[in-house]
């Protein structure tokens, strides 16, 4: 008699069927009948307590690897392992400088302190945002005018100041310090500890970040996010960092944030005084950003084990893409290659290019910060690493939709804004990063399901680039364009594959157009105008085209006036893919949408008589 039970099965039903089929095996229950008994019940608690326990267990076995674990705090901790600590909400910041004007009468010091927490206001979608200084710096009353003291970039960031204070109690083991709140930015985290109570002086903490040149002596603290969510401070074991002796004071203090809501704040008004004076003026030197949300746990996922494998040394391009983000918050996006992979190839240098949060290209301060702060003492010595600027390729937008009106509600007018609407989402979500191809079935496909009555859609992208000319002649014109795709050629000769706005010479509008070069594929750029009806050239040698490599070259023109002038092309492949600096986005003021009754749709083949198709080309 076989009296084998099955466990292979995890589903209730397939357990308690198992339990049944087991039992009916046993001599003591033939003929027994399961269903309408109360054994019956006795099954159900035992399939459903099993149950209960592979799951458990299925569960309990996910939460202990870092690519399965849902529960924040277990991925947390499998992140700890491998050196990773979670970056938290990050405050704005900007960059201010503070003008102090002296009263008439009163004690008036040389020296003028603006110490760190100094409050500042701003109003940002029309709520408001306090502002607080963030290093302490001093001013000198001005020499000349002996009556203003200034106080130059001053960096300020959204929030309040926490100060928590912790004495040292050396008979708990592994003593921690917690962070009590959830939105602490610990990038302001400042760590100081005092002899006891009644001490003045401080000894100033810094981040643990290597284990090089660090010994009993070094002050040092230790950070890290806890199971429950709060970031927490401790120290040193007396080997690898000093410990602090029984009874000292820990004081703590860093910025509580409501990260990036306010970023973009441009205009800031003082709330406090400085040294009692409030004839204070603040001028702006930099927009508030930066700001982010605490890293998510899918961010962790990704980011620890990058981390891991840079070993805080950066070798290959990843590993500055890796360090670099760890440690500095501005980028919204950021691309890393060798010089070996540079057009063209420029051995010895690593690349890096990063699309800030809100503007387009990083201050000089930002990439100064990035190259001797953060990388430095982490580079290969014989590797130079160099921030260039983002490139972006905009796209102009020529979008035809055929629908049929008795399969929606919504008139041609909501249609075309149902349809713009989606252009923007998709521009949003797939574009602007180093990894945003622009991929043309994946657009048509989300318009053609924006609405079931659209059905069949025609795509025409075009690339442009703007650019800002001199009218100096000590100030030559001179620029290089690089867009993401080859160029379309027709294979007539004389059609232009280079269109562009018009701009004034000698107050005549001008136009820039291209010519074919004999025995290359390349084209010269001409400067021409229009005399009746006729383009006429008046510059012949204008610059490049390189239409394999997708290059533009211009020079040798000097407009009248500094106005912008649009260069535009038509690329060869519906698909564009961004290379190094390059980024794709799609210019919603270039968007032309047009909706058009499909006539077959509605009166089947008598409709194919006035149905129209869209052309490729515009």
């Amino acid at each position: 008699m076989a009296t084998n039970l099955n466990v292979t099965e995890l589903d209730f039903a397939d357990i308690k069927q198992n339990l049944k089929n087991f039992l009916k095996q046993q001599t003591e229950f033939n003929d027994y009948d399961f269903d309408g008994s109360g054994l019956n019940v006795l099954l159900d608690v035992l399939a459903y307590n099993t149950h209960y326990n592979a799951l458990n267990a299925h569960y309990s076995l996910n939460e202990s690897f870092l690519d399965s674990a849902q529960i924040r705090g277990n991925v947390v901790t499998r992140a700890k392992l491998l050196g990773y600590t979670p970056r938290s909400v990050l405050s704005p910041r900007g960059k201010v400088d503070i003008v102090v004007t002296k009263p008439n009468t009163g004690t008036i010091p040389t020296v003028l302190e603006l110490t760190r927490g100094t409050k500042l206001n701003t109003v940002v979608g029309g709520e408001e945002f306090q502002y607080v200084v963030l290093e302490t710096q001093q001013a000198t009353l001005n020499a000349v005018t002996v009556n203003t003291w200034t106080f130059s970039d001053v960096v300020i960031a959204e929030g309040s100041v926490r100060e928590l204070k912790y004495r040292v109690d050396n008979d708990i083991e592994n003593q921690k310090f917690q962070l009590t709140d959830y939105d602490a930015d610990t990038s302001t985290l400042r760590v100081r500890v005092q002899q006891n109570e009644e001490s003045s002086s401080f000894d100033i903490y810094t981040q643990f970040e290597t284990l090089k040149n660090i010994d009993s002596t070094s002050k040092v603290y230790y950070l890290q996010e806890n199971p429950s969510g709060y970031y927490e401070v401790f120290f040193g074991d007396g080997i690898t960092g000093f410990k602090p002796s029984n009874n000292n004071i820990v004081t703590i203090d860093y910025i509580i944030t409501k990260g990036k809501e306010s970023n973009g704040a441009n205009s800031f008004s003082m709330v406090d005084n400085i040294g009692g004076f409030s004839d204070i003026a603040v001028s702006l030197d930099t927009a508030s950003s930066g700001g982010a949300d605490q890293e998510t746990t899918e961010s962790i996922r990704f980011n620890a084990p990058l981390t891991f494998i840079a070993q805080n040394r950066a070798v290959t391009a990843d590993d500055y893409a890796s360090i670099i983000k760890k440690e500095f918050n501005n980028i919204d996006s950021i691309s890393t290659w060798g010089g070996e992979d540079n057009d063209p190839p420029d051995y010895g240098r690593v690349y890096i290019c990063i699309k800030p949060l809100l503007a387009d290209q990083l201050t000089t301060a930002e990439k100064t910060d990035i190259k001797g702060v953060i990388l430095k003492g982490k580079n290969v010595v014989s590797i130079t690493p160099e921030i260039v600027d983002t490139n972006f390729t905009y796209l102009e937008i020529d979008c035809s939709f055929k629908y049929n009106p008795n399969l929606t509600d919504r008139s041609s007018v909501e249609l075309q804004s149902v349809v713009r609407d989606t252009i923007t989402d998709y521009n949003f979500n797939n574009l602007n990063k180093f990894d945003g191809v622009f991929r043309h079935s994946q657009l048509t496909r989300a318009i053609d399901n924006s609405d079931p009555s659209i059905l069949n859609t025609i795509v025409r992208p075009r690339m442009f680039q703007n650019i800002t000319p001199s009218n100096v002649a000590t100030l030559p014109n001179d620029f290089k364009l690089s867009f993401t795709s080859p160029f379309y050629q027709s294979g007539n000769s004389t059609a232009f594959i280079l269109t562009s706005t018009s701009f004034l010479i000698n107050n005549v509008e001008h136009f820039f157009g291209d010519i074919p070069i004999s025995g290359s594929t390349n084209r010269q750029v001409i400067v021409y105008k229009v005399v009746n009806s006729a383009n006429v050239t008046v510059i012949n040698n204008a610059g490049l085209i390189n239409v394999e490599k997708g290059t533009i070259e211009l020079n040798n023109f000097l407009p009248d006036t500094t106005a912008a002038i649009k260069i535009t092309v038509l690329p060869n492949s519906l698909d564009l893919a961004p290379k190094r600096d390059q980024l794709i986005s799609i210019d919603n003021n270039s968007v032309v949408i047009t909706p058009e009754i499909d006539t077959i749709a509605v009166a089947g083949s008598a409709g194919s008589i006035t149905y129209n198709t869209t052309s490729r080309f515009k």
